[in-house]
């Protein structure tokens, strides 16, 4: 499977608006031109795994997170996700939210005899 590129650019696209840069802001941190930044977050150019590496760690970002839509066995949530998420939740509200997590995972493994299959 090719990958996809389009998905990959709207995903540093996302995160680049999220931290508040401008193409020419993250073409700066990565010694590449903005054209070249509009060109990836467009799909219409691929990267070098240089130039991959450096927008994941200028974007303060994980390369799972910016190839989740391309992999077939990959977690389809971050931990950016659960990070914001969480964020504004208090140690006992995420004490909390842990239990809850641990007894649902708990219980659906516990039950999944009763699933039926999707063949």
């Amino acid at each position: 499977m090719a990958p996809n590129y389009i998905s990959i650019g709207q995903k540093i696209k996302a995160i680049r608006k999220r931290k508040g840069l401008s193409q020419l802001n993250l073409s700066e941190l990565i010694d590449r031109s903005p054209t070249y930044i509009s060109y990836i977050e467009g799909g219409i150019k691929s990267m070098s795994l240089d130039t991959f590496i450096l927008l994941a760690n200028a974007l303060n970002t994980t390369a799972d997170e910016l190839l989740m839509d391309n992999l077939e066995n990959t977690i389809k949530v971050s931990n950016h996700e659960f990070a914001t998420l969480l964020s504004d939740c208090s140690d006992y509200e995420i004490r909390i939210l842990f239990d809850v997590i641990t007894a649902t995972k708990a219980s659906i493994r516990e039950n999944k005899h009763y699933t039926r299959s999707r063949r």
